[in-house]
């Protein structure tokens, strides 16, 4: 429902998670409390009355103000809307795991002793649901279609509760009566006390996973695209993890998970680095999940208090999952200009050894400077390799042997101490953040995604977004005023503007980048760039000349294309360009059935659609002739080759105009257009799932 309105940013997906994470630490702060306060006789009761309070706003719809005005950050603005829309049925929802299980260790039913089983048997059900969602439900229905389904489900939810209270109620009035003061009061006289030591372990613990569970989603959806079914693959992965430590009841598992938490440190940072963010960093990066959260969770678990401190425990589990979010959502974009809280956090799985081991273990070394060699080796191998590594350039192919060549004997040493261990991980992570912080790039963090300006060698300007070149300029010559990268002239694009735009008074591009189509705009022309982050348009003025020098009038919208689009009089373009994407990730909101129709309503007569769907991981071609076809209207296809001196990129380009006739101009510039693929999906506003359109080619 909110992709449509922020422009479909991958930060929308981290933004609700940090609601649900602090909506539910106020679920479990309440679920703590008012087991406290009131006891296994009236706090059941009570909660009857909170979990029926939802029912008054269900379905869930956005209000009217859900979009944004300008006038507040935008992730502050949404988590209003998340407030106001689904705020009161989750933080219900959120109270029910901790409390459960306090109630089955109130109820004398067997394993009451250790109810925490039942919190893994909750994460396998939010497993289910969450895998659920892409594959069954959202191919099934569209959004109106769950949200009465929700509304339903929760309605049984309802049920379940209340027959839930009623068991309790019927197992503890059998016992003696006693007030809530007097049963708490009793049960602190028995509980084991807890430091404060032991809360910030937990804290932390809590802390690491969520953070790194956050980190890999950005990586991945920036990549791809911000659509659920790149989202749950983490979420899941941190899911099954809480199962599985919290469902074992010996841990013998652990230590290895700590040991390869711990030299993944040292080792997944750098190698993320020079390998890029292809499959294998993906692979490598999800891995990372599961190690960490395994590790960080088993700690947990192992450490996990007597069932009277069961609702403080979950408290602060919650409380550090939220500063997770918190950190990678709300801080990490204003401290740092690109995505350096990942390598942090991995940084910090080096410190869970030293929770397992009070001291580094003795070593066994009996040679003379030996032991005292080691501990070099330990705390400096890793520093050695990286500066090798920054002097020598190493690519992929040189790097993996080389540190196969270390990495082996460091870990073997490592492990044994891993304090030393830490301290070079340490080093080694600040390392690589002095080596990702040149001076003589530019680099630039928003909510809509990671901008990097920085010139390649050859003499030209580059504009990276996430980790796709967006485009280039060269700084001098007759080449700087050429258009380059997807948008050639011998190209795909060229054709396009050669049979629409040339003959346009008006043209619309959504999407600025280096704003490099304006090179095609002559005097007497308007072009209306669309651009969601006031950051780009900055960069593609200060840094590149595109804008400054086109002999057309150009003029920059700030604001979500397709909305901004909404307020332009009907038949007002010629040509509308379609360019508005993260990286590789597309916002789907752009390419619905829906938008073409607004598309059209502001298409002049004989006009043209133009989408750029170059893209890695996406085949986006036949979805779009699917949906066109589906809004009564026709389109091709058009691709263009890259050149040696690579001034031109591949591109991949869609063209939908309202009938055959009005692509009969772009059909005779040249043979690159063809029909479209048959056999697409067709994508609606409340329905847009990436099966049919994942190249897995």
């Amino acid at each position: 429902m909110l992709l449509p309105i922020y422009g479909g940013s991958p930060m929308v997906w981290n933004t609700s998670m940090l609601f649900f994470q602090v909506a539910l630490l106020l679920g479990y702060t309440y679920a703590h409390l008012s087991q406290r306060l009131l006891g296994a006789r009236w706090q059941p009761l009570v909660h009857i009355l909170l979990v029926v309070a939802p029912l008054l706003a269900l379905p869930m719809s956005l209000p009217g103000w859900s979009v944004e005005g300008g006038s507040a950050p935008v992730a502050l603005w949404l988590l209003l809307v998340l407030t106001a829309v689904v705020g009161a049925p989750f933080t219900v929802l959120s109270t029910i795991g901790p409390l459960i299980q306090r109630w089955y260790s109130w109820a004398g039913l067997p394993r009451s002793k250790d109810p925490y089983f039942l919190y893994a048997a909750s994460n396998v059900g939010s497993m289910l649901a969450l895998l659920a969602y892409p594959f069954v439900i959202e191919p099934a229905a569209d959004l109106e279609a769950q949200a009465r389904w929700w509304a339903l489900g929760y309605r049984v939810f309802v049920v379940l509760v209340v027959a839930c209270v009623l068991v309790i109620r019927f197992r503890t009035s059998r016992a003696p009566a006693e007030t809530p003061a007097e049963s708490e009061t009793a049960a602190e006289a028995v509980a084991e006390k807890i430091t404060w030591r032991r809360r910030m372990r937990w804290l932390g613990l809590a802390f690491i996973p969520s953070s790194l569970m956050l980190g890999a989603t950005t990586h991945i959806s920036t990549d791809i695209a911000p659509v659920p079914l790149m989202w749950v693959v983490p979420l899941a992965l941190y899911l099954a993890t809480f199962i599985i430590a919290f469902g074992s009841k010996k841990h013998r598992w652990l230590r290895y998970m700590v040991t390869i938490a711990a030299i993944s440190a040292a080792l997944i940072p750098w190698t993320l680095y020079i390998i890029g963010p292809d499959f294998i960093g993906i692979l490598l990066a999800l891995t990372l999940v599961l190690v960490a959260g395994l590790a960080c969770h088993g700690l947990l678990a192992k450490d996990r208090p007597d069932p009277r401190r069961l609702t403080e425990f979950f408290l602060i589990v919650s409380l550090g999952g939220a500063f997770g979010g918190a950190f990678n959502t709300l801080v990490a974009p204003v401290v740092f200009n690109w995505t350096a809280e990942f390598p942090l956090v991995v940084t910090s799985l080096a410190l869970l050894p030293i929770l397992l081991r009070k001291s580094d273990a003795p070593t066994r070394w009996a040679l003379p400077g030996l032991a005292v060699s080691v501990k070099v080796f330990v705390l400096a191998g890793p520093l050695v390799l990286l500066a090798a590594t920054i002097v020598l350039r190493l690519d992929a192919s040189s790097f993996i042997p080389a540190a196969l060549l270390v990495g082996i004997p460091w870990c073997v040493l490592a492990i044994r101490r891993p304090r030393m261990m830490a301290i070079g991980v340490a080093l080694s992570t600040a390392l690589l953040l002095w080596f990702r912080m040149p001076t003589d790039s530019i680099r630039e963090r928003t909510f809509f995604g990671n901008y990097h300006v920085y010139m390649d060698g050859s003499g030209r300007r580059m504009f990276g977004h996430g980790s796709t070149v967006h485009g280039f300029q060269f700084t001098g010559g007759p080449l700087r005023t050429t258009p380059v990268a997807y948008f050639g002239r011998s190209g795909p694009f060229g054709d396009l503007f050669a049979a629409y735009g040339e003959h346009s008074s008006r043209v619309a591009i959504v999407g600025l980048g280096t704003g490099v189509m304006a090179a095609y705009g002559h005097k007497g022309q308007t072009m209306d760039f669309y651009e969601i982050d006031p950051v780009v348009l900055k960069i593609a003025s200060n840094w590149f000349s595109y804008l400054s020098d086109s002999q057309a009038d150009v003029n920059a919208i700030i604001g979500d294309g397709r909305l901004e689009l909404e307020k332009v009089p009907d038949g007002s373009y010629g040509m509308i360009v379609l360019d508005a994407f993260t990286s590789d990730s597309v916002p789907p909101h752009l390419l619905t059935y829906e938008a073409l129709q607004l598309y059209m309503r502001k298409l002049a007569p004989g006009g043209v659609l133009a989408f750029n769907v170059t893209n890695r991981s996406l085949d986006l071609a036949p979805m779009l002739a699917a949906t066109a076809r589906a809004a009564g209207l026709v389109s091709m296809t058009g691709t263009g080759a890259e050149d040696p001196q690579k001034i031109y990129y591949h591109s991949r380009w869609v063209a939908i105009a309202r009938k055959d006739a009005d692509l009969r101009p772009l059909r005779a510039k040249s043979w690159r257009w063809h029909a479209p693929p048959a056999g697409g999906p067709v994508w609606t506003d409340a329905h847009s799932s990436l099966f049919g359109v994942l190249d897995l080619g």
